[in-house]
């Protein structure tokens, strides 16, 4: 079971452990913002090329894949409040299929259209990836992200995104839906404990078709993905 939103949102306000994906525009932001709202927290910055921090900003840089150190770097007993993808690409799902294999093989699929159709001004990516978004306009990259009203247009929001991908599932595939939690302005998270409970649902799942999606009430990314356990070898 994934914790409450009450539980993250307190969880924020006293975390004290980030970990951001990233040092391009959008990790750079991540890192000034929260820097300022938590300027004694621990901040670790993972990024393909060396770190150029901020004046006064103090974080520990690492240089590598991101990833991919992920992997390596996020288990059950790793002190870490949040993490904050800054990267182009799809963390959490990529996260969730190498934590899939070798038990299982995972295969991105074709993207029908009428797949595309059931998702909010849906967008293809690379092979099995689709973008998708409430908004058919650039969003300001310091959106409060305000629960009923859209800060750009001043009108009421639609659904949830989060909420609603978990509905759009197509038939025969199976949903797997992170929240990417608003931190600060700008600044989206996904809590450890959401990812290890995804990690779970989709090993429960067995074979067939997943729809792995991460969004925050606007904006969200899927990926489609075919599951099928190894073929045992034959014995002798």
């Amino acid at each position: 079971m994934m914790p409450p939103s009450s539980a993250l949102s307190k969880k924020s306000r006293q975390a004290k452990r980030f970990w951001i994906l990233g040092a391009g525009h959008f990790g750079g932001l991540a890192l000034t913002r929260i820097s300022r709202r938590h300027p004694r927290a621990a901040i670790t910055v993972v990024d393909c090329k060396a770190c150029n921090l901020p004046h006064g900003v103090t974080a520990d840089c690492i240089e590598a894949d991101a990833v991919q150190w992920l992997q390596g770097a996020l288990t059950s007993a790793t002190c870490v409040d949040w993490i904050v993808p800054a990267i182009p690409e799809h963390v959490a799902a990529q996260w969730l299929k190498d934590q899939l294999q070798p038990d299982h093989t995972v295969t991105p699929i074709s993207v029908p259209d009428a797949w595309l159709h059931l998702l909010p001004h849906a967008m293809r990516g690379p092979l099995g990836r689709v973008y998708t978004s409430h908004a058919d306009f650039r969003c300001p990259d310091d959106c409060p992200e305000p629960a009923d009203i859209c800060t750009h247009t001043g009108r009421p929001r639609p659904e949830d995104l989060f909420r609603l991908l978990g509905k759009q599932a197509p038939a025969g595939c199976r949903a797997i839906v992170l929240r990417s939690r608003q931190l600060l302005p700008g600044v989206g998270a996904l809590a450890p404990a959401e990812l290890f409970a995804a990690r779970d649902q989709a090993r429960r799942c067995g074979d067939g078709c997943l729809m792995i999606a991460t969004a925050c009430r606007c904006h969200g990314v899927v990926d489609f993905v075919r599951v099928n356990a190894p073929r045992q070898q034959a014995a002798g």
